[in-house]
C-alpha cells in the first residue's frame, strides 16, 4: 500500500519523536556526590594522620596541635577521647608537658571538673612555669588564667585571685578587662578577715592595690555616692596600678547606676500594726543615715495599707504621684495581687513573697524574712558537719508543718535520712514530745509489757533512747527552747547537736536565762548580733526598745532602703551580693532576694558568733 506523501511525513515525524523519547528515558548511571569535608575537620584529620606516622615528641606535638584545634572548634567529646591517650608526660620536653597539661586542664574545666584541672596544672609542669617560660608571656597567661578558673570553680577564691593577679601583672601594659573582672570577683568572695590575711602576706604593688580597692568599695557599700568618691580617691593614690587605668566593669558602670537611681520612692506599709511600724522605723533610720552622708537622697512618700483589701488603688496612686520605685506592700495577699499582673509600670520591691515563685513582670522583686532561707542554711551547716540522720521538732500549727516539710525535702535531697518527726503545742510539759522523738515511749511500752509477765520485784528498768539520730532541727521561740533543751538532757539526749532557726534568740543578753539554750547552733541576722553598728547604737538610743521579731523587722526596713539603688545592679549582674542588716543578700533569676545569715551558738548563756560552714559542697 502506498501512502500519500503527507501521511509518510507524519509517520516519519512520529518515529523520530519516539526515538528521541527513548533516548531521553534510557537509564543514566548515578553520579556519586562526595560529601564536603569541613576544612577544620580535614586539618585535624591531617594532623592525626601525620601523628600516626611519627613517634616520640614529634607525634605528641602533632597530637597536641590536633587537640588544640578540636577545643577551638568546640569538639569536646572528640578531644576528651583523644586526650585519654596522653598520660605519661615525664619523658617529654618541658614545653610539651606544659602544653599537654593545659589541654587536659581545659577539657576538665569544660566538663565541670575543676579538681581534675588542678591536678594537671599543679603537677611538675606547672611548678616550672615561672622559671622556664619567663620569655613566653602568652604561655604564662594561658597557664595562670586556667589555674584561676580551676580554683574559682572549686570555690578556692584566694588562690583564684592570686592566679588572676599573675595574669594582671603580665598584661599590665595592656590591661585585660576580663582578667580585671575575674580578679575583682574573686577578691570580693573573701571575708574581711581573709582579705586582711592576704594583705599581710603579700608585698606586691599590684596585689595590695587590688586589696585596697576592695576595702574602700566594701566600706562604703551602703552608699553609691560614697563609693564613687572613694574610688576617685583610690585612683589618685594608686595612679600606676593597672586597675586605675581600667576599672572592673561593675565599678566603671557605677556612675551610670548612680545617675539612674530612683529619685522618688513610695513606701507602702500597714502602719497601724507593730510589724509595719518596725519596718518603717528601720527604713527611715537608714534614710536619715544616708542623708547625713549626702543630700542626694530620694524623696519618700508613705502610704498606709492597713485596711487595704486590694493593692491596686494605692499602687496606682503611688505611680500617678511620680514615684519611680515602690517598696511594699508587706501583706502576702497584696503581694499575690501584684504577682498576678502581666506587668508592672515601675520597679517594685515587695516586702513579702507571693505564693507562686514565678512572676510575669520583670519589674517585681520580692524580699522578706523567709524562714526557708534559714532552713536551707541550717540543713547545709548540719550536712557539712558530717550529720546524716535528722530529727525534727516544730510547733504543731499549719505554717510550721509546712516548714517541717520544707526541711524534710531539703534534707532528703541532700541524701540524708529523716528518722523522726514530732510537734508540740502550748508551752507546758515537753516530756511527751521528747519521748516520741527519742523513742523513749517505745522503750517504756516494752518495759510495761515485760512487767505484765514478770514479778515486779524481779525487774529493774532503765529507759533507753534511740541511737540513730545525728542531730535535731528545732523551730521554737526562746521560751520553748529553754524547756526543750533541758528535757533532751533529762532523757539521755543532751549530747545530740541541736540546730535552730533565728526564732530561738530574742536578741537580749539574758545570760542566766539563756543557760538552758547552751550548745544550740542557730542562724540569725547580723543586725541582731552586731552591737558595734553605729546605726544600731543610734536606733537603740532614740527608739523604743524591741526584741525578737521586731528587731529583725527593723533590720529588714534598713535593707529595703539600702537596696533601692542596688536593684538595677542585681538585675544586670553587676553585683552578686550585698552585705545587709538581715544577712548577705543575693537575687535569683526570678527576682527573689535570698539571705545568707550569720551563724551563732549559745555558750555560757551568750549568743556567740560562730564560724559559718554553710557553703554547700554538694
Amino acid at each position: 500500500m502506498k501512502l500519500p506523501l503527507n501521511s509518510f511525513s507524519r509517520l516519519a515525524l512520529m518515529l523520530l519523536l519516539l526515538a528521541l523519547y527513548a533516548c531521553g528515558t534510557a537509564p543514566v548511571a548515578p553520579v556519586e556526590i562526595q560529601p564536603q569535608t569541613d576544612p577544620v575537620t580535614a586539618a585535624i584529620d591531617a594532623l592525626l594522620s601525620s601523628a600516626s606516622r611519627s613517634s616520640g615528641s614529634a607525634a605528641t606535638t602533632l597530637t597536641l596541635q590536633a587537640l588544640e584545634a578540636m577545643l577551638n572548634a568546640d569538639m569536646l567529646i572528640r578531644a576528651s577521647n583523644l586526650a585519654q591517650q596522653i598520660n605519661d608526660l615525664d619523658d617529654l620536653p618541658l614545653e610539651l608537658q606544659l602544653r599537654a597539661a593545659l589541654v587536659q586542664a581545659e577539657i576538665a574545666l569544660r566538663q565541670q571538673q575543676p579538681d581534675v584541672a588542678l591536678r594537671w596544672l599543679t603537677g611538675s609542669a606547672g611548678a616550672q612555669i615561672v622559671i622556664q617560660f619567663a620569655d613566653q608571656p602568652e604561655l604564662q597567661q594561658d597557664y595562670y588564667l586556667k589555674l584561676g578558673n580551676a580554683y574559682r570553680n572549686s570555690g578556692s577564691y584566694l588562690e583564684a585571685a592570686s592566679a588572676y593577679l599573675e595574669v594582671s601583672k603580665l598584661t599590665q601594659a595592656n590591661p585585660n578587662q576580663t582578667v580585671h573582672d575575674q580578679v575583682w570577683a574573686s577578691l570580693n568572695k573573701l571575708s574581711d578577715e581573709a582579705l586582711g590575711d592576704f594583705a599581710s602576706t603579700t608585698n606586691s604593688y599590684e596585689a595590695r592595690g587590688w586589696i585596697e580597692l576592695v576595702r574602700v568599695v566594701r566600706s562604703e557599700q551602703y552608699n553609691i555616692k560614697s563609693q564613687l568618691d572613694s574610688i576617685t580617691q583610690w585612683r589618685r593614690i594608686w595612679s600606676q596600678h593597672s586597675a586605675s587605668n581600667q576599672l572592673p566593669s561593675s565599678l566603671s558602670r557605677l556612675q551610670q547606676t548612680w545617675e539612674q537611681r530612683p529619685r522618688h520612692i513610695a513606701l507602702i506599709l500597714p502602719l497601724q500594726n507593730a510589724i509595719g511600724n518596725a519596718i518603717q522605723e528601720g527604713f527611715l533610720s537608714a534614710y536619715y543615715q544616708a542623708l547625713g552622708v549626702s543630700r542626694e537622697v530620694p524623696r519618700i512618700s508613705v502610704y498606709d495599707s492597713s485596711d487595704a483589701t486590694s493593692i491596686y488603688p494605692i499602687y496606682d496612686e503611688a505611680v500617678a504621684s511620680g514615684a519611680d520605685l515602690i517598696i511594699g506592700p508587706l501583706d502576702k495577699y497584696l503581694v499575690n495581687q501584684l504577682q498576678q499582673l502581666d506587668d508592672l509600670p515601675i520597679p517594685t520591691l515587695a516586702l513579702n513573697y507571693a505564693d507562686e515563685a514565678s512572676t510575669n513582670s520583670s519589674n517585681l522583686v520580692q524580699f522578706g524574712l523567709a524562714t526557708e532561707d534559714e532552713i536551707q542554711q541550717a540543713a547545709t551547716l548540719a550536712w557539712n558537719a558530717g550529720h546524716r540522720n535528722a530529727a525534727i521538732i516544730t510547733p504543731q500549727a499549719d505554717n510550721y508543718l509546712r516548714l517541717q516539710n520544707t526541711f524534710a525535702e531539703i534534707w532528703l535531697n541532700k541524701g540524708g535520712r529523716l528518722v523522726s518527726r514530732s510537734t508540740f503545742s502550748g508551752e507546758n510539759d515537753y516530756s511527751d514530745v521528747i519521748k516520741r522523738v527519742m523513742a523513749i515511749d517505745s522503750s517504756e511500752a516494752r518495759a510495761d509489757s515485760l512487767l505484765d509477765l514478770l514479778p515486779r520485784t524481779n525487774m529493774e528498768f532503765t529507759p533507753r533512747r534511740r541511737n540513730d539520730i545525728d542531730f535535731i532541727f528545732l523551730i521554737a521561740n526562746p521560751g520553748q527552747g529553754r524547756q526543750i533543751k533541758p528535757t533532751l538532757a533529762f532523757y539521755f539526749a543532751g549530747d545530740i547537736p541541736v540546730y535552730a532557726t533565728a526564732s530561738i534568740y530574742d536578741g537580749l543578753n539574758n545570760q542566766s536565762t539563756n543557760q538552758d539554750l547552751n550548745g544550740i547552733v542557730f542562724t540569725t541576722e547580723p543586725w541582731v548580733l552586731n552591737s558595734s553598728d553605729p546605726l544600731k547604737t543610734e536606733i537603740t538610743s532614740n527608739l523604743r526598745p524591741v526584741q525578737g521579731t521586731l528587731q529583725r523587722l527593723r533590720a529588714m526596713g534598713i535593707d529595703s532602703f539600702r537596696l533601692y539603688a542596688r536593684l538595677r545592679q542585681f538585675a544586670d549582674k553587676e553585683i552578686d551580693s550585698l552585705q545587709g542588716a538581715t544577712g548577705t543578700l543575693s537575687m535569683s533569676e526570678n527576682g527573689i532576694i535570698h539571705r545568707n545569715l550569720d551563724v551563732a551558738r549559745f555558750v555560757n548563756g551568750i549568743a556567740t558568733e560562730a564560724e559559718s560552714s554553710s557553703n554547700d559542697s554538694d
